[in-house]
């Protein structure tokens, strides 16, 4: 079980990452998968993304929820019925699992050139945030995409409607209009991850 982080976020968030290593086979044996889960499986036509797939249920299981109360809203963000707040993310190294007592949302990417390419589409000019290099941008990027899926509202722009403000060490927030978010991130191998919960105050 290549469970490669456990990371408590704050007193009522934690992160959990995998380091996907394995084939499908082999990460398929470790977990009990619902009807649904291999519906959902049996849709994706590529290994990477089935991989991760897997990583997410393996670490699911391994945080003691079951994948029988898994759902899915309409907007595609999942939930466990009667349980804790969580969000899913993967690479095609990582899989990566946010779980909390309050709204959450994580996001794991891989450093890539493009994130230069595509800046335009996320960046807000009262973003507060170094965007100089490939890891700035992709944190920054990792943010973004980590508070919309927090905040689970459809139709939002990244690069109007999100604020991000990295200036204060140790009290990174994401803002949308008056809804603030406490930010956390990471970066191991090449990869940024950010985890967003909201602010409890």
């Amino acid at each position: 079980m290549p469970i490669y982080k456990h990371q408590q976020v704050n007193s009522i968030a934690k992160l959990s990452v995998w380091h996907i290593t394995e084939d499908e086979q082999s990460l398929t044996k470790n977990i009990s998968l619902t009807t649904h889960c291999n519906q959902r499986l049996q849709a994706m036509s590529h290994s990477n993304q089935r991989k991760g797939f897997l990583a997410v249920r393996s670490l699911v299981e391994a945080a003691g929820l079951s994948l029988d109360q898994l759902r899915y809203t309409t907007d595609g963000k999942p939930y466990i019925e009667h349980g804790p707040h969580l969000s899913f993310s993967h690479t095609r190294d990582f899989a990566a699992v946010a779980i909390g007592k309050a709204p959450i949302g994580v996001d794991v990417e891989r450093h890539r050139v493009k994130v230069k390419r595509v800046a335009k589409k996320f960046v807000n000019p009262a973003d507060q945030a170094p965007q100089q290099t490939i890891a700035e941008l992709t944190d920054l990027w990792c943010a973004k995409e980590s508070m919309y899926k927090a905040i689970s509202i459809p139709g939002i722009r990244f690069s109007k409607d999100i604020f991000v403000d990295l200036s204060t060490p140790k009290k990174e927030i994401a803002i949308y209009r008056d809804q603030t978010y406490d930010l956390f991130r990471y970066a191991w191998q090449g990869h940024s991850c950010a985890v967003t919960i909201k602010n409890q105050v």
